[in-house]
């Protein structure tokens, strides 16, 4: 299984939040959740499988739904 991310959902968009405001330095979201460091945001979101251990906290944590383990 995998983390997979809905990029049409996710909110982080070219580098910023383009809905809740996690550009200002306040969120606190998938990348903030993971235990293991493994999400990261660039110009989008993105998970190294490598780190990942599949916990689901990311999951939890995504407010648009845009998180899911397949």
């Amino acid at each position: 299984m995998a983390i997979k991310i809905d990029y049409e959902k996710c909110c982080w968009k070219e580098g910023k939040c383009a809905s809740c405001g996690c550009g200002s330095g306040k969120c606190f979201g998938c990348a903030e959740v993971c235990p293991v460091k493994a999400i990261k945001r660039g110009k989008k979101v993105v998970v190294d499988e490598k780190k990942c251990i599949e916990c689901g906290a990311c999951i939890s944590a995504c407010k648009h739904d845009a998180i899911s383990l397949q």
